[in-house]
């Protein structure tokens, strides 16, 4: 409320404000306020200062420019400004409102000075502690935000224009356990710019953001400063938009151990909807939807299905970084750290790690789908949404892609992921030359698996359909919408779907061109490098050790240079669903697995090889290649090698233009082998293959390998 004690005008005529920044201004006149009420300054060259202990609001109307400055003040109320203005801070200042703001600005405001400013509100819904309907700048200063009620979507700074961070520290605090934002962009077509300053939120809420950005249209630049996030609410996200973040500098932390939050019990609330269909089962139906996926439908009835929020350290809708550092940490059921629709990296450093496992949400079967009633005797299965990762975009449609950066990754949570594209992967750049003796890398990423598989009664895939695109049909097949081809429902025994731990996946498609990528997987079902469809690599050095398949490619794989050293514990090394076409590269796939091989294919043509190395080490009992065919003549065995001739030793590979010799490991407990060898320029006759104590020749810097 405004006081009616009359305006008091505090303006006189004096030159205009020295340019540069806010901490540089020259203001030549001051006046005081030092008690309630509403204040007029008529020049921009007067410097409004605020000081001393005040009960009640304080209303200062400015000229354009006009600095407003808090000089030890105390208020129990709130400071309006009208107009466009700097708050300057100096010394230590507090302002504690019962309203839902403590200040506001009806124009633009910049934030600044050396002091300090605690600043306390109840909040409204989006609005914040601070509330500005223009621009915001936090230029300078310390200020710690307390949003003090349990108003949801209360905010600590909200924004109607664009924001930007140059200097300062802005904490914003919560212990509420509704969703709550730290710094809130509510208007369309606005923008965020960060190239300093510290921005750090510590929120308690269900569903909370450190930083919102609320509109498709609004975009985020950040080339230096802090962006910190502290949340432990389940769903809570660091920064989340529906728009574009790009990153060249600066760092982001992010500490996340919230859960998920199942959204079926707010679908009362209009803007909390996310029931994405309703779709009709019939039991011993059994579909095939797409390459990757088929539908398992165990009961009929009507399943709304819902989209769980988890926690991200970072989620929007296009994420590009070339720089800077991002850390996070998840230790909540399927915690993420970068997620994005798409995603493009080219440099910076990445330390993120996952600990959580899966979740499951629960499909309650409704008679009557207006009925918002949760019954907990009424759920009939549940759809595994997925597990943790450390990056993870959700277009199927999209790229992710990483050509540059250094990635220490980690997930510890069963069925938890490093890397996971819903479309496409491309890492490193079409046509850069990588070899093991690089001093760098570009991209580098290594990590660790270490969770288990995880059985589950159902697995939904990506590609939503919505409320208006209800399915009415008993035949899923007959659905030519995405809605009913992403749902699988499955049985029990033999028939239940599961989801694997995993180093780096795409489902459309995967390219490496160069890098280097190390993973470590440890159980079951961990993977190192896989596609759901076909699968080429040009470039670059891979050290894969897994449990499962160290490479899997769910179509053809395509092999035409690198350096590529797979060894499973547990699988195959090199696993397709298609053919292995090899045109070049140095490859080193090995089993210590019976019945399993080095190198599986499952079509006829099995193994094309026209140029590069190859050397497969497996057991006699495994599914060997198909077929061996190419311009290479391939050295074939299916069992007759004894393990003790080469574990430990030198495999010594003559007939072609060069002499080759590979260190193979101890590969199986088996007393036979199967082996499959070729070397680049055998093009007359099979290699000849023996055991050697010893090598001679060039080094080729990779696990034991020597040309001569």
């Amino acid at each position: 409320m405004k006081f009616s004690v009359g305006v008091f005008a505090l303006g006189v005529s004096f030159a205009a404000i020295g340019g540069g920044r806010p901490e540089n201004s020259g203001f030549t006149s001051s006046a005081s306020v030092t008690s309630s009420g509403t204040y007029q300054v008529t020049s921009a060259a007067t410097d409004a200062v605020v000081s001393g202990t005040i009960s009640g609001d304080v209303s200062i109307t400015v000229a354009d420019g006009c600095r407003v400055t808090l000089s030890d003040a105390t208020i129990s109320g709130t400071l309006a400004i009208e107009g466009d203005a700097e708050l300057w801070l100096s010394g230590a200042n507090s302002i504690s409102a019962s309203a839902e703001s403590a200040v506001t600005c009806s124009g633009s405001l910049t934030l600044c000075g050396t002091g300090t400013l605690a600043a306390e509100s109840a909040g409204a819904k989006k609005t914040g502690v601070i509330a500005v309907s223009g621009d915001f700048t936090l230029a300078g200063g310390s200020t710690d935000i307390v949003i003090a009620g349990s108003v949801k979507n209360a905010c600590g700074v909200s924004v109607g224009g664009d924001y930007v961070q140059q200097a300062g520290l802005l904490a914003v605090v919560s212990e509420q356990t509704v969703k709550q934002n730290g710094v809130f962009l509510a208007t369309k077509k606005t923008s965020a710019t960060i190239s300093g300053g510290t921005l750090d939120v510590t929120l308690a809420g269900e569903k909370a953001v450190g930083f919102a950005m609320d509109k498709a249209t609004t975009s985020a630049t950040m080339t230096g400063g802090v962006l910190r996030f502290a949340m432990t609410g389940d769903g809570a996200k660091g920064v989340k938009g529906d728009g574009s973040f790009a990153m060249s500098g600066g760092i982001i932390e992010a500490e996340l151990s919230g859960g998920v939050v199942e959204d079926y019990f707010e679908y009362e609330d209009a803007d909390e909807v996310t029931w994405n269909y309703y779709v009709t089962l019939t039991s011993s139906t059994k579909t095939s939807v797409n390459s990757y996926a088929t539908t398992k439908l165990i009961s009929s009835g009507t399943y709304p299905v819902m989209d769980p929020s988890k926690c991200y350290a970072v989620k929007v809708g296009t994420l590009d970084i070339s720089g800077g550092t991002v850390r996070a940490r998840a230790t909540g059921t399927a915690g993420r750290g970068l997620g994005a629709d798409s995603m493009t990296i080219s440099g910076g450093y990445f330390d993120i790690a996952v600990s959580g496992g899966p979740t499951d949400v629960y499909v309650e079967s409704l008679v009557d789908a207006d009925d918002d009633a949760f019954d907990p005797s009424a759920v009939t299965t549940c759809l595994d949404s997925g597990g943790a990762a450390c990056l993870k975009t959700s277009g199927t449609n999209s790229v992710l892609s990483i050509t540059g950066g250094t990635f220490e990754l980690l997930a510890t949570g069963d069925a938890g992921k490093l890397i996971n594209a819903a479309g496409y992967l491309v890492i490193g750049t079409e046509g850069s030359s990588t070899s093991p003796g690089d001093t760098t890398f570009s991209p580098y990423i290594q990590g660790r698996a270490l969770g288990e598989k995880v059985y589950c009664t159902a697995i939904k895939q990506k590609n939503y359909g919505s409320l208006a695109t209800a399915v009415a049909t008993t035949d899923i097949s007959s659905v030519s919408c995405s809605v009913a081809a992403d749902a699988i429902v499955t049985a029990s025994g033999d028939d239940v779907d599961y989801s694997n731990p995993k180093g780096l996946k795409g489902y459309s498609g995967v390219a490496m061109h160069g890098g280097k990528i190390a993973v470590y997987t440890a159980n079951d079902g961990g993977e190192g490098f896989e596609s759901k469809n076909d699968l080429s690599i040009s470039g670059g050095v891979l050290e894969l050790v897994c449990a499962d398949d160290c490479i899997n490619s769910g179509g053809d794989l395509y092999i035409d240079g690198g350096y590529i050293y797979a060894g499973s514990t547990g699988n195959d090394a090199i696993d397709s669903n298609g053919s292995i076409y090899m045109t070049g590269g140095l490859v080193l796939a090995f089993t210590s697995t019976t019945p399993e091989t080095g190198i599986d294919t499952d079509n006829s043509s099995g193994l094309v090889v026209d140029g590069g190395t190859l050397v497969s080490f497996g057991s006699a009992a495994g599914n060997m290649v198909v077929g061996s065919s190419g311009s290479l003549k391939t050295y074939k065995n299916t069992g007759s090698l004894s393990s003790s001739t080469y574990a430990g030793k030198y495999l010594k590979m003559t007939g072609g233009s060069k002499t080759v010799y590979v260190k193979v490991p101890s590969v199986s407990s088996s007393t036979s082998l199967s082996l499959v060898c070729t070397t680049d320029g055998c093009t007359s006759s099979a290699p000849s293959v023996s055991a050697a104590s010893s090598a001679s020749g060039t080094s080729a810097g990779f696990h034991g390998v020597y040309f001569k």
